[in-house]
């Protein structure tokens, strides 16, 4: 039985938070890598390697950002519709919400043992392990989609084909002034049974 829940064990679970303003400092070189080792270490069935991680921090961030508004500006004339400016600009400028971004793509494997739901799911597991590695080394995440990880556009500046996906945009790096959160204490009512056969 593990007795030992301190730093690195469960408690670490539990301490993983979504918190949504982040400042610097965010991980460096050495962090970062093992965070994306940790990410690259989820469950993978088949071993096909169904993820990439796309690294968004610096000049490259901003540089993003526009493609974003710019991805807003055509959703927005596709559905005949009148940008918002302020819309726009929040498009431009939310990945400023963190120092470093990781978007993680799942790239559809072709391979007729392993489907890609399995594939889809392999990918969500390796975003988990990235927060929860995060998390691990001191910092603050928050795992975030929204019209932009289905946005075609968005998809192929990140290099993804019509096949692949964007399973988030993962925000990583100290939680701001009063944004820190205390561990999570989740509630199982209502969310477990123990399966028994019908009685014939």
């Amino acid at each position: 039985m593990v007795t030992d829940v301190g730093t690195g064990g469960l408690d670490l679970l539990f301490r993983r938070r979504s918190i949504g303003r982040l400042v610097e400092p965010a991980p460096d070189e050495s962090e970062l890598g093992s965070i994306l080792r940790a990410g690259a270490a989820a469950p993978d069935h088949g071993e096909l390697r169904p993820w990439r991680f796309v690294v968004l921090r610096g000049q490259g961030k901003d540089e993003f950002g526009a493609v974003l508004a710019d991805a807003y500006l055509q959703r927005v004339e596709a559905a005949g519709g009148e940008p918002v400016p302020a819309k726009l600009e929040k498009e431009r400028t939310k990945l400023g919400r963190a120092p470093l971004v990781i978007v993680v793509c799942a790239v559809h494997r072709h391979d007729d043992k392993h489907p890609w739901d399995d594939q889809l799911g392999a990918a969500n597991a390796a975003a988990q392990n990235i927060l929860l590695a995060a998390t691990a080394l001191g910092y603050g995440s928050m795992w975030r989609t929204g019209d932009v990880a289905t946005d075609a556009r968005v998809k192929a500046a990140v290099g993804l084909g019509e096949h692949d996906a964007i399973v988030g945009f993962l925000y990583i790096g100290t939680p701001a002034e009063g944004q820190a959160k205390p561990p999570k204490e989740p509630v199982l009512d209502g969310l477990v049974e123990e399966w028994t056969a019908p009685q014939s």
